[in-house]
């Protein structure tokens, strides 16, 4: 086993994760909002890097839009269409609470993902959009995967800074109150309704914008890669690391990354194994998220969030 490689990977794809599982753990912990369609708003982001990064349509390609626009302008405009996509998606949604909230966002994310998977004209259907932009290929001596894994874990450091200062200023107590009493937070003047959706926006950029990064590292954007497999990953990880906690569900993401690589990358003599190694993946980790929910007071949690509409 390629131990270099397998950390770097980890690395690269545990920064990725994570700035998702910490966007979910700012709607989950602080909004009290259950999102089962996170993938989406990563789905977005990738494919509206993907579109604006991409040349034009050549040969076969039936997508309509390529604007070959610079790698940066990307990543700045798929944080703006997450954004965009939250608010639109938010103004039905947000007045729902609990599972109610729950089904409808898994919906829209399931929605988006058939509308990628047949509408061709818009990322190629279920070919996608290949060859995406990778924009740290040509860094002198530094080996690119060194350089991708630096990007990543520097996008997951500032969102981890940027949502620390948030939680931690007033703002963020204002949250907090409204998380443990939201009828005493109404009755001291919080608007609860709004606060919600303000969390619901701001958590949709650092997604789309890890979206993007995600489609430069696969160079590829295609609707298999945005299944809801990815939405139980990030709900997985913040349920090991602890809702409560933003470091901790860093090392719950970077832990769940590096558990999956090993299994991957572990060197299997027969075809056989390996399949059974693969089904055998999903069984431990699912044991583990069990194990996880009995011992922790996540139940609890979600139990006091369930009110009807």
């Amino acid at each position: 086993m390629n131990w270099p490689q397998l950390l770097v990977t980890v690395v690269t794809l545990g920064g990725i994760f994570g700035v998702v599982t910490l966007a979910l753990n700012l709607q989950y912990a602080r909004g009290g909002m259950i999102n089962f369609g996170i993938v989406a708003y990563f789905a977005i982001g990738a494919y509206v890097y993907a579109i604006v990064t991409q040349r034009g349509p050549i040969g076969l390609d039936q997508y309509r839009f390529g604007f070959d626009w610079p790698w940066w302008s990307g990543l700045i405009l798929a944080g703006i269409a997450a954004l965009l996509f939250a608010a639109l998606t938010g103004w039905p949604t947000l007045r729902l609470r609990g599972e109610y909230l729950a089904l409808t966002t898994f919906a829209f994310a399931e929605v988006l993902h058939s509308l990628l998977l047949n509408e061709r004209r818009i990322g190629n259907g279920t070919v996608g959009l290949a060859n995406v932009d990778r924009p740290f290929s040509d860094w002198g001596p530094i080996e690119e995967k060194y350089v991708f894994a630096a990007a990543a874990a520097l996008l997951l450091v500032l969102t981890l800074l940027a949502f620390r200062r948030l939680l931690s200023s007033p703002y963020g107590r204002a949250l907090d109150a409204i998380r443990d009493d939201e009828t005493a937070a109404l009755a001291v003047g919080k608007a609860a309704e709004r606060l919600r959706r303000e969390v619901f926006l701001i958590s949709a950029i650092p997604v789309g914008v890890a979206g993007a990064v995600y489609a430069m590292y696969t160079t590829l954007a295609q609707p298999s890669l945005f299944t809801a497999e990815i939405t139980f990953f990030v709900w997985i990880a913040l349920v090991l690391g602890g809702e409560r906690s933003l470091y901790g569900v860093v090392l719950g993401t970077l832990g769940l990354v590096l558990f999956e690589e090993v299994v991957r990358a572990w060197p299997f003599e027969t075809v056989r194994s390996a399949q059974i190694a693969a089904s055998a993946e999903h069984v431990l980790t699912g044991l583990v998220f069990i194990a996880v929910l009995r011992y922790q007071p996540f139940q609890r949690t979600v139990s006091r969030l369930r009110v009807a509409p």
